[in-house]
């Protein structure tokens, strides 16, 4: 029982170095490029972007080179959107359109809610990721990760009782 238990350990172990070295090449490597992750939390751009996709944006992309056809992130108020620029206006604003959408946004989009264009998506990784971020999995992480110190530090306390009793002898 010891045994599996600590092979369990282990691979729980291994999981979350994996799962960090994962989130430090998706979303924090990226944001040294000026790679934005979004994750695409509607239909409106499927087939081409999927639902529950992470959605990467180029920052360094100037509002003023965006063309016609371009899939461009865009803040309104507190939400980003993901959709393709079908329309640059003379006022700077984009008029933009969800793929899957039958008719345009109802509002413009100013050039200073242009976020980035997006580059490429990973789909369904949104899903993940939205998970991991609710308060269930928060909380199983959260536990996870307790149970992996507290194994961590009674490992290392019976590996020195063993060294002492080695050195005694």
């Amino acid at each position: 029982m010891k045994k599996i238990i600590k092979i369990l350990i282990n691979a729980t172990q291994y999981a979350l170095i994996l799962l960090g070295l994962l989130v430090v090449l998706i979303f924090l490597v990226p944001r040294l490029f000026g790679i934005m992750p979004f994750i695409v939390l509607s239909g409106s751009m499927e087939p081409q972007i999927k639902t529950g996709s992470i959605a990467y944006s180029n920052t360094n992309i100037k509002a003023e080179d965006v063309k016609v056809g371009d899939i461009i992130v865009f803040k309104i108020d507190k939400t980003f959107v993901t959709h393709r620029a079908i329309k640059i206006n003379e006022d700077n604003t984009f008029t933009t359109k969800g793929d899957a959408n039958n008719t345009e946004d109802l509002s413009p989009v100013k050039f200073e809610n242009y976020m980035g264009e997006t580059i490429f998506t990973i789909p369904y990784l949104g899903y993940v990721l939205k998970a991991i971020q609710s308060r269930n999995g928060i909380f199983i992480l959260s536990i996870i990760i307790g149970i992996n110190i507290v194994y961590l530090i009674f490992s290392n306390d019976e590996k020195n009782k063993k060294a002492k009793v080695n050195k005694e002898k």
